[in-house]
């Protein structure tokens, strides 16, 4: 199976404003940077991904590694960003496309391989939720001509009945390190005291 990966990223200039009130413009870049540098990691350390491409609208600005395709997005608006990405795996001839977003810090690699595996049988249509329940973090079509996007409030259950209505095989895949996006300070809080708790059980464990 041939995988494709789209991550979407806004322009820098608009990134995390709700984290407006504690951050500078410039240190939001920079956190968005960081995290997409991260997720961008873990596809290919995945080993389940075969390609990746980063849609936004100011691909200039974006240090990406090299081998990752750089898409100009041609509309606006999310949804619109991630159609483009799926039409450009499509011709690239990937048998399945895997959205995932730029802001999932604790994201690993065995995440996206399990997500693969799950999502190995034509017909399939994988999701995996943000820590609410509310959200869609990551998605796998397979094939990539079977996904539906509906990104936006309420997208999980939204994204659940497109994939049904398609006629997929819907699996769910949860996880912390594809539940957590990055959006607010309860976000980061939420990290902080994740990492916390690992770095206690490392020391009582040691």
């Amino acid at each position: 199976m041939k995988t494709a990966a789209i991550v979407p990223v806004k322009g820098l200039g608009l990134a995390k404003s709700r984290l407006g009130g504690i951050f500078t413009a410039e240190e939001r870049a920079l956190l968005v940077l960081d995290m997409l540098a991260h997720v961008l990691g873990v596809l290919r350390d995945s080993g389940a991904v075969d390609e990746v491409a980063v849609v936004s609208p100011s691909p200039e600005e974006l240090p990406l590694p090299e081998g990752v395709h750089a898409l100009k997005q041609r509309r606006s608006g999310l949804n619109a960003a991630l159609e483009q990405g799926r039409r450009w795996a499509v011709s690239r001839d990937a048998d399945a496309v895997l959205v995932a977003f730029a802001d999932l810090p604790a994201l690993t690699a065995r995440d996206i391989s399990r997500i693969a595996k799950l999502g190995r049988a034509k017909g399939t249509v994988v999701l995996a939720p943000d820590r609410h329940g509310t959200g869609t973090n990551l998605m796998l079509a397979h094939p990539a001509q079977m996904a539906r996007f509906a990104f936006g409030p309420g997208s999980f259950a939204a994204h659940n009945r497109l994939a049904e209505e398609a006629g997929a095989h819907v699996r769910v895949y949860r996880a912390y390190g594809t539940g957590l996006d990055i959006d607010t300070l309860d976000d980061l809080e939420f990290l902080d005291s994740h990492r916390v708790a690992e770095a206690m059980e490392y020391a009582f464990s040691a």
